[in-house]
């Protein structure tokens, strides 16, 4: 008899742990069950796909492009019109265009080609939009980090609400189920020692705080079925307890001074600086344009200078051209000649401009107004991003303390249980202690250790706010 009892209160002590899944194996089937995880995954995966081609816009563009006519002059001329190379080269404030195209054509005794090969290049001293540029895309990546993993980490805050609902559950129907248990002993007892009577008000008062706990459980029971099923809708498993809940493993968090949240507010005041800088610089454009081409005509043989009307004379030409832009004007000068084979020089020059009213100076002026603020708002913001994670980071800290030292009490209270439900079987084996105290120190070593798993879920999901708050 004794050694039975003995092995029920171990059976009892340990039945949740028997047949329970482990938390991790909880966690990973909520990962792979989840729709919002998943969701989270692609989102995350297709917004990274956009960032990389967002940074791969300022690259060199190469083109080329021909075309043939081999049937013209009643087929006697086989033409190359068009044949040509150019590229596009970007730079931090220029940009830089170079094309080489010529023709050939070719009669059977002779050919004309028709070389040529420009190049111009923009210089532009007002604020390029590289850094602002770079900047959205710093912003992009750390909000898509942040997003990615705190949709994982809320993921696991559900589960670990789902399995200290359940455990808070079970721990109020043990101590209900007990709390009843004793009151029908006590109102049995009662009435077999003739201290009260089935017609007393006492007996009906006794009867009516039984009635009320087994409402209280039947309560609890209802609240079990919508707790199993959250339970099951967010990891997609029958609740059958939890083993090995892991001690918190808490990020050092006062070592950090920022976050991602407060680094992008700060990229976003950066950001608003650069817009305005953009704007001045649009408003007050400084733009100088070079750029040249030189050309020719070589024939070779005989065929195709009997048969024209150029005279098959080798001719070269060269133009060179320079021009400044402003906000509403713009001045060019180009020059530049053609020499033939006799070296004979033919010059040109050409001299443009234009000028117009601006009648929007102070549309522009507002804009520029309304983005100088906006960069204050954002300074300011990125200033109380950082006091709002300072002042967290404290409270934060405090409530850790507050756990470690919650949990350390606790421990304390179950190695006492522990070492007294041992005291208590040792006694009862001697005939010093009664069913009922093993009973009672078991119980309360079993609701000890429900508190111990509950007050562990509580430091996870503690952990899980350090881990959101320093992402």
């Amino acid at each position: 008899m004794k050694r039975l009892l003995t092995v029920l209160a171990i059976l009892f002590l340990f039945q949740v742990s028997v047949m329970a899944q482990t938390f991790s194996e909880i966690c990973q089937s909520a990962e792979n069950v989840s729709s919002d995880a998943r969701m989270a995954r692609l989102e995350y995966q297709s917004r990274l796909i956009a960032l990389e081609e967002a940074e791969l816009e300022d690259r060199t563009d190469y083109s080329v492009s021909f075309s043939v006519s081999p049937l013209e002059d009643d087929n006697r001329i086989v033409a190359v019109p068009e044949l040509s190379f150019s590229a596009v080269l970007p730079d931090d404030d220029t940009e830089m265009t170079a094309s080489i195209p010529f023709s050939v054509r070719y009669d059977g005794e002779g050919a004309l080609i028709s070389p040529s090969a420009s190049v111009s290049h923009v210089f532009d001293w007002g604020h390029d939009d590289e850094a602002l540029k770079a900047l959205q895309n710093a912003s992009t990546r750390l909000s898509v980090s942040r997003e990615h993993e705190s949709a994982f980490l809320t993921l696991r805050m559900n589960v670990i609400s789902a399995i200290a609902g359940l455990l808070e559950n079970e721990r109020s129907m043990m101590e209900e189920k007990e709390n009843l248990r004793d009151l029908q002993r006590a109102l049995e007892t009662d009435l077999r020692l003739g201290n009260l009577s089935e017609s007393s008000l006492l007996y009906v008062e006794e009867e009516l705080t039984i009635k009320r706990t087994e409402d209280r459980i039947r309560s609890l029971e209802e609240e079990k079925s919508e707790l199993l099923r959250r339970f099951e809708n967010i990891t997609g498993l029958e609740w059958e307890g939890v083993a090995d809940i892991p001690y918190p493993l808490f990020p050092d968090i006062l070592s950090y001074t920022s976050s991602s949240s407060v680094e992008e507010s700060r990229l976003y005041a950066e950001i608003a600086k650069e817009e305005y800088l953009l704007e001045s610089s649009r408003q007050k454009p400084r733009r100088l344009m070079v750029g040249g081409t030189i050309a020719g005509d070589i024939y070779t043989g005989a065929g195709l200078g009997l048969n024209s009307a150029v005279n098959d004379r080798d001719r070269i030409s060269a133009l060179g051209e320079i021009g400044w832009e402003g906000k509403s004007w713009s001045f060019g000068l180009s020059g530049g000649g053609s020499w033939d084979d006799d070296y004979t020089f033919t010059p040109q020059v050409t001299l443009s401009g234009s000028w117009q009213s601006n009648s929007s100076s102070e549309s522009d002026e507002l804009t520029l107004r309304a983005l100088r603020t906006d960069t204050e708002m954002r300074e300011r913001g990125y200033l109380d991003a950082l006091l709002s994670f300072e002042t967290e980071s404290a409270e934060l800290w405090n409530r850790l303390l507050a756990w470690k030292r919650d949990f350390s009490e606790l421990q304390a209270d179950i190695d006492y249980r522990s070492a007294l439900l041992e005291n208590t079987k040792l006694r009862f084996e001697r005939g010093l202690a009664t069913e009922e105290d093993m009973h009672d120190a078991a119980l309360e070593l079993e609701l000890l250790s429900i508190d111990r798993s509950v007050l562990l879920l509580e430091g996870l999901s503690l952990e899980c706010e350090i881990e959101m708050h320093i992402l």
